[in-house]
Order: structure tokens, then sequence, then C-alpha cells
């Protein structure tokens, strides 16, 4: 698991795979795979603030070294 936390160009792993996932939920709307309504619009937000936190996280470790 102490490798997701690895930094990769400024960002761990984590922060990546948030990204990727965000991403993909995005095209799914794009292109009408998964319907925009409001369970899709919830679980966006959640996955931005996971992505928030994540990105906080990192620039914090980055501090300390």
């Amino acid at each position: 698991m102490k490798y997701l936390t690895k930094m990769f160009a400024g960002q761990s792993f984590i922060s990546w795979g948030l990204q990727l996932i965000m991403i993909y939920l995005a095209w799914q709307v794009a292109d009408h795979k998964i319907a925009n309504n409001l369970w899709t619009i919830g679980g966006a937000a959640v996955l931005l603030l996971l992505i928030y936190m994540s990105l906080s996280h990192d620039s914090k470790a980055r501090t300390k070294r």
C-alpha cells in the first residue's frame, strides 16, 4: 500500500487514480452511457472532494521533506 503514496510528477498515485476515475466518469456521461442525474452529480462531487483531499495531503507531504 505504500507504493500508492509514492510521488510521481508532484502527485501521489492515489491522486492520479482518482483523477482518471473522474475523467472516465465524465467521458461516460458525455457518451450517454451513464445518465446525467442527481446520483451521477453527487458521485462526481464526492469524487472531487476526494481528489481535493488527496492533493492537499500530497502538498503537506511535499512540504515536510
